[in-house]
């Protein structure tokens, strides 16, 4: 598989970040105590960016897309900003040869779509079953100009998908491919602090396209990894950081 470079402007249309408050089923599992860190944590998030949020939760209607279905399609009119319920979405462009680069898994309480185009520059696909609220362009520009509070939280969520973004370019052109998949891993873990085993909604393929990796590498890193003890791999899609100090894939 080829990396396929991701145009700058990416960073307007599929944004990352944990908003939405997390159902009171899903905190039942944790212990008390991680519980609350990630009560705490989400609670922090929704206020960070409630203007955001609010703007969603007066719209009933949600939208329910199995997995490998298309939510949003390259091409078609740009006429909607989504809010995601549940589930992961993968944000992804593929080039005249065929090459697929995922640049985003963007998960419940993050945002896609905020666009100033006329159409669609990315394909976004349901990874898993996935539940969306969606508000029309429109109305979302008319909220925009209105609330200045709004503007400020749009500029601070710009702001975080930078850093995020050059984390991520600075990790693929750095690092060695178990360091790659270790980072990805880590990252993925800590938007669900639950101290247990992660589920991975995505395929080997689906990192392998988002790390510029070809699907066998990915599964000789994971081999890798769990050699070094950095990883506990319950199934090949359920793991757990055994090393919460981040020492690092590579060795010293």
């Amino acid at each position: 598989m080829t990396l396929q470079s991701t145009e700058f402007s990416d960073l307007k249309h599929l944004y990352c970040r944990p908003l939405a408050p997390v159902a009171s089923s899903d905190r039942s599992a944790l212990s008390p105590l991680q519980g609350k860190e990630k009560a705490a944590a989400e609670d922090s998030a929704a206020q960070k960016f409630r203007n955001l949020i609010a703007l969603f939760n007066t719209r009933p209607f949600e939208q329910h897309f199995q997995p490998d279905s298309t939510i949003l399609l390259h091409g078609e009119p740009a006429n909607a900003v989504y809010m995601i319920v549940s589930g992961t979405v993968r944000g992804c462009s593929i080039n005249a040869d065929g090459c697929r680069q995922i640049f985003r898994f963007s998960r419940k309480g993050d945002f896609f779509g905020l666009s100033d185009i006329d159409r669609w520059h990315f394909t976004a696909e349901a990874a898993d079953h996935v539940i969306v609220k969606s508000i029309p362009c429109a109305t979302f520009e008319r909220e925009l100009s209105e609330n200045c509070a709004l503007q400020s939280e749009l500029r601070t969520y710009f702001r975080d998908l930078l850093k995020t973004r050059d984390r991520q370019l600075l990790t693929l052109v750095s690092t060695n491919a178990t360091d790659r998949l270790y980072q990805f891993l880590r990252e993925f873990a800590a938007s669900r602090p639950n101290g247990g085993h992660v589920t991975l909604p995505m395929c080997r393929r689906d990192i392998a396209d988002h790390l510029g990796l070809t699907p066998e590498t990915v599964s000789r890193a994971f081999g890798n990894l769990r050699r070094k003890g950095l990883i506990e791999l319950l199934t090949p899609e359920k793991y757990r950081i055994s090393d919460p100090a981040g020492q690092g894939a590579s060795p010293p």
